[in-house]
């Protein structure tokens, strides 16, 4: 994770995103990169210049920022830019792009999340600063595909000193009656794996909690991310939808919330 890419379209919203990437930035000893696709016959010079303009303030803060400026189909140009500037993060603001509704995740937003292959962080329009968050809280479910987001959330918490927070939920189950009350239940299983996992993050230096709960996934993560003010949510985006237009379950549902910032990780 070299640098962070953000992505600017020359509206208030996607530059209210800035202050909160540089704060990151700067409490992990990152570069930036700033980046905008040239459209409806902008020039690309006028389009270096808007974002010269942003990136001299940041410099003189101290952070070692790059722009770019590409041409044609927004989400492929975004992604390309991550690769070209080595960048090991995006981040995003989730604003609709019709209707001004909070609740919807924008079209370049969503086009990124579901052909992305770096890590993009999606941030609530709320949040105009950034918020040193108290954990990175992990959903993990068990399988391969949850463990996409261990790698960056790990490579986060590490490079600003934040407590990681395991999450798994499993679905309630029945009382067991007469011999079967003996065996282990779903649960059980489930605290086995997660402090497993604790103990190997553990020995690499990370501060790990666990939580197990009955609740659909989203809401135990929120919860506890809710409990630890500022929170970024780490989730897999191996629940995004193939359809065109429609985002998956669990990462959908936390981003649509606009309540933390979520970073989402493509399986590898």
């Amino acid at each position: 994770m070299n640098k962070i890419l953000v992505p600017l379209d020359g509206s208030p919203i996607t530059e209210a995103m800035v202050p909160y990437a540089a704060g990151m930035a700067k409490a992990a000893g990152l570069g930036m990169a700033l980046f905008r696709v040239a459209e409806g016959g902008e020039d690309t010079q006028s389009a270096e210049s808007y974002l010269e303009g942003i990136a001299s303030g940041l410099r003189e803060t101290g952070i070692g920022v790059a722009t770019g400026v590409g041409e044609g189909d927004i989400a492929p140009q975004i992604i390309a830019a991550a690769k070209r500037f080595d960048a090991g993060l995006i981040v995003m603001t989730g604003h609709a792009s019709t209707a001004g509704r909070k609740d919807l995740l924008g079209s370049t937003a969503h086009s990124v999340l579901r052909i992305c292959t770096t890590p993009v962080l999606i941030v609530p329009l709320s949040f105009h600063e950034y918020r040193p968050p108290a954990a990175i809280v992990i959903g993990h479910d068990g399988t391969v595909n949850s463990q996409a987001a261990l790698g960056p959330a790990v490579t986060l918490a590490k490079a600003v000193s934040h407590e990681l927070v395991l999450v798994r939920a499993v679905d309630p189950v029945a009382g067991l009656g007469g011999a079967a009350k003996y065996y282990r239940a779903v649960d059980d299983f489930a605290e086995d794996d997660l402090k497993a996992l604790r103990n190997e993050l553990a020995e690499s230096g990370c501060k790990v909690s666990t939580h197990v709960g009955k609740r659909p996934a989203e809401l135990e993560l929120l919860a506890m991310a809710d409990s630890r003010p500022g929170s970024i949510i780490a989730v897999s985006t191996r629940s995004l939808s193939a359809e065109v237009n429609v985002l998956g379950s669990t990462t959908d549902r936390l981003v649509r919330s606009q309540t933390h910032a979520v970073l989402a990780v493509p399986e590898s």
